[in-house]
């Protein structure tokens, strides 16, 4: 296992013992404000381009700044700010695990960009109505599926585009375009909106409100509503 740090043209190279290798980074995110740790730990290889300001990663890499923890096999770490992350990778947070094929995590400013094969998983407690029992706090996963993601590691909200899908229990909803706020357990999609409920029901519209915490959907413009019913199949009436 080497690290390597790069000064003007000449190279140091030193030969570490095969342990996990660990790098802890202060980050101010604000001019004279607090500061907040950052632990990047890997076991095969960390390559230090002074010049240049950028760290690499390799090797079960996993960064961890705050409640959060992300995993790859490389990442590349540019001027402490910015990681870009490969191989496997994954964000959690309590409750909400996200993987993706590629992550931009911009550290100092608690947000992250996942692309390539999105899935966010999050645990939801069922609103109290729902459920009847808030003492319990019974949970449900939602699922939302799309081709890129920008999510906010602070606020836990996100914007997802391309080929979304959200899905509670066995009701889901399918579009282009989906914002979500975390204090409001509201998904709001737009853009060929097509949407199931869990009695079969199929909305088709402009506009949807999917709740998380609950089985709870409001479709806007241009709404088409279809259900089915069972006929009547008494044919003795007079």
């Amino acid at each position: 296992m080497r690290v390597m740090s790069r000064l003007g043209s000449k190279t140091i190279e030193a030969t570490l013992i095969p342990v996990i290798l660990a790098l802890i980074v202060p980050l101010a995110f604000a001019a004279g404000a607090t500061k907040e740790k950052v632990t990047v730990t890997a076991t095969n290889k960390v390559t230090v381009d002074l010049d240049a300001d950028v760290t690499v990663f390799e090797g079960n890499v996993r960064i961890s700044y705050g409640d959060v923890e992300l995993y790859a096999e490389r990442a590349e770490v540019k001027e402490r700010k910015v990681a870009t992350l490969t191989g496997n990778v994954k964000l959690t947070q309590p409750d909400v695990a996200l993987t993706g094929e590629v992550f931009t995590a911009y550290i100092n400013e608690k947000r992250v960009v996942a692309e390539g094969g999105v899935v966010l998983a999050k645990e939801e407690i069922r609103a109290e109505e729902e459920s009847g029992s808030p003492s319990k706090q019974e949970k449900d996963t939602v699922t939302v599926m799309c081709d890129k993601m920008e999510l906010s590691t602070k606020t836990r909200g996100f914007e997802a585009e391309g080929n979304v899908r959200v899905a509670r229990g066995s009701s889901f909803a399918n579009a282009d375009h989906a914002t979500y706020v975390e204090s409001e357990k509201v998904v709001v999609l737009s853009g060929n909106v097509a949407a199931e409920g869990k009695n079969g029901e199929n909305i088709r519209c402009g506009k949807l409100i999917f709740r998380t915490d609950r089985d709870y959907m409001e479709a806007e413009t241009e709404v088409v509503f279809k259900f089915e019913i069972d006929e009547d199949g008494d044919d003795s009436r007079d």
